[in-house]
């Protein structure tokens, strides 16, 4: 589970994110920037278009509850109807996605200057990437661990 910050100051967490279930041919990395955000980059060396389903990929917090994953286009306007459906995103062969993303219920916190942040930090939280790979249902799985930053 998260408690949140409505500072908007760090958490004092680094977040380290580690590929559990990679998928072949298609290279996805994960990173966290910052507050509630992530970034997704993903590399098709398919031959076909592959597609990122963004409805239906979650994250799993540190206490078990999934929730779904919001592409954010601009953190300076963060997306208002969050029920309903988000446009899949095609990635042709060849070609590249770098994307950035926040939990769905994490938003509105945002919206207020908090940051979501773990009430258990020895526990991992996963990130479950779905994608449509000719006609298939492909995921992606990536673990996020809590790292508590170095005090200077």
């Amino acid at each position: 589970m998260f408690s949140i910050s409505h500072t908007g100051k760090e958490t004092g967490y680094d977040q380290v994110v580690t590929a559990l279930k990679p998928i072949e041919k298609v290279p996805v990395a994960v990173s966290f920037q910052d507050g509630a955000f992530y970034r997704v980059k993903v590399s098709n060396t398919l031959p076909v278009t592959i597609n990122l389903l963004w409805d239906e990929s979650t994250y799993v917090n540190t206490g078990g509850e999934s929730v779904r994953l919001i592409r954010v286009l601009d953190r300076h306007n963060l997306p208002e109807h969050l029920q309903l459906p988000q446009a899949d995103s095609p990635i042709a062969p060849g070609s590249q996605l770098q994307a950035d993303f926040a939990g769905e219920n994490w938003i509105e916190f945002v919206r207020r200057g908090g940051t979501p942040k773990p009430r258990e930090n020895f526990r991992k939280a996963r990130i479950n990437l779905l994608f449509n790979i000719n006609g298939k249902r492909v995921d992606w799985r990536g673990e996020v661990a809590f790292v508590p930053r170095k005090q200077p």
